[in-house]
């Protein structure tokens, strides 16, 4: 029995010996595998069902987003897979060999194309990649790159607005009952763990959907990616200066009219505005579709402002200088004794307060030899107290143009600054 269980176990021994893992199986195998392999012709066994291509969009990181070009650039990876029957074998055959590399310029792959890819048709081959055989026919592709998409950008909420762009995929040769996408999904693990991220947009959601578009006969998987933009950079150099510089310009109507520094301090904070919406101009789209930025308009509004503190700061000075010959007229008599009652500390509270510092006194007549009282009544102070035009100067009407200039744009300011917010906080 023992001299009929050895020779056995040496014939297995060298059995395994002839077919075990080394290259020389490796070789026979691949060389088995694409003998009379036909790149050209699609697999499957029955033509009556397409071929089924899953795809997988491996997100890395977010490289620039340019809004004046409408251009996103993303580095990622699509891993794709599909069934191929003619290039299946038996591992226990061959060498326990369950899978192996082969060039991708000698198989069949599917002819999937970027449609939307920013200079032009972008197809998905690139050089020295190989695909991934599996002895059961399963075949993975993995190619990854730069990709650089066409993605027109809605900045109607600048700065804190988002954006949704998507890779358009399509089978460009293929019709869809012959080669359609199956199981699609997307992974942001390599974002996570290899990417620092991109300083101006976080990307928020990544999703893969397919559609059958009937106008051009074939299948569309669209890879679409939400990215929300961080604002600080922009509140803190953009929106916040301007907000203290309408805040400070109306502190033009509190320097003294006889500095001469009133036109030149309004004029200085008006290119300031301007210059600040030069800034902006140039790092938004040039377009007005589907609608301008949000912030756009309020600069406007700012520069707006702006405009009218140094048309007021005008005219104020020109009352400031007038002639004190020259008659004042009714309407800006009215609208002095209108800012007397609302402004404080005005001529009317300091003359109430002299009338009531008016304290009886007794005096000794010298003449009847009695104390005679100070008292004085109605009619008599009404000869003391000087009439309301009697006070009233250009100097005053100044002066009360400037107090409604200051309540005036103190509130246009803080309006503006109000809808501005309430707009963007919609979003």
């Amino acid at each position: 029995m023992m001299d009929i269980c050895i020779p056995t176990l040496f014939v297995m021994l060298l059995s395994t010996l002839a077919t075990g893992n080394n290259s020389s199986v490796g070789t026979q195998l691949y060389r088995s595998l694409l003998f009379n392999y036909e790149k050209n012709v699609r697999p499957g066994l029955d033509y009556s069902y397409p071929t089924m291509v899953k795809c997988q969009f491996k997100f890395v990181g977010l490289n620039r987003f340019q809004e004046i070009d409408s251009k996103l650039s993303i580095l990622g990876a699509f891993i794709i897979e599909w069934i191929d029957e003619r290039l299946m074998w038996d591992p226990y055959a061959n060498g326990n060999i369950s899978s192996t590399l082969v060039p991708q310029e000698l198989l069949w792959k599917p002819d999937i194309a970027i449609a939307n890819a920013y200079f032009g048709v972008q197809f998905l081959i690139k050089d020295g990649v190989s695909i991934r055989v599996k002895y059961n026919g399963a075949l993975m592709w993995v190619t990854g790159d730069t990709f650089e998409i066409y993605c027109d950008a809605d900045v109607t909420y600048y700065p804190v607005d988002s954006q949704t762009c998507s890779i358009q995929m399509i089978t460009w040769n293929s019709y869809p009952f012959e080669v359609t996408f199956d199981k699609v999904g997307a992974d942001t693990t390599f974002e996570r763990n290899f990417s620092a991220g991109n300083p101006s947009w976080d990307v928020k959601d990544i999703t893969v959907t397919t559609t059958i578009d009937p106008g051009i006969a074939t299948t569309v998987l669209s890879v679409n990616i939400k990215l929300k933009r961080l604002p600080e950079y922009i509140v803190v150099n953009t929106i916040l200066p301007v907000c203290f510089l309408c805040v400070i310009n109306i502190f033009v109507f509190v320097l003294p009219a006889e500095s001469g520094e009133r036109i030149g301090f309004s004029i200085t904070l008006l290119l300031s505005v301007a210059v600040f919406m030069t800034i902006l101009s140039d790092s938004l789209p040039q377009s007005s579709r589907p609608q301008i930025a949000t912030l756009c308009y309020f600069l406007f509004s700012q520069l707006m402002v702006s405009i009218l503190m140094m048309i007021f700061t005008i005219y104020g000075l020109r009352f400031y200088w007038m002639m004190p010959d020259k008659s004042i007229p009714v309407y800006l008599k009215l609208f002095s004794r209108i800012m007397d009652r609302v402004c404080l500390g005005s001529q009317c509270c300091k003359l109430s307060k002299q009338v009531t510092s008016i304290k009886p006194t007794t005096e000794h007549s010298p003449d009847s030899g009695k104390q005679e009282s100070n008292f004085r009544t109605v009619p008599e102070l009404e000869e003391i107290l000087p009439e309301p035009d009697e006070y009233l100067t250009w100097q005053k009407i100044a002066n009360d143009f400037d107090n409604f200039c200051i309540i005036f744009f103190m509130t246009l300011i803080v309006v503006t600054n109000a809808v501005f917010c309430e707009r963007l906080s919609s979003q």
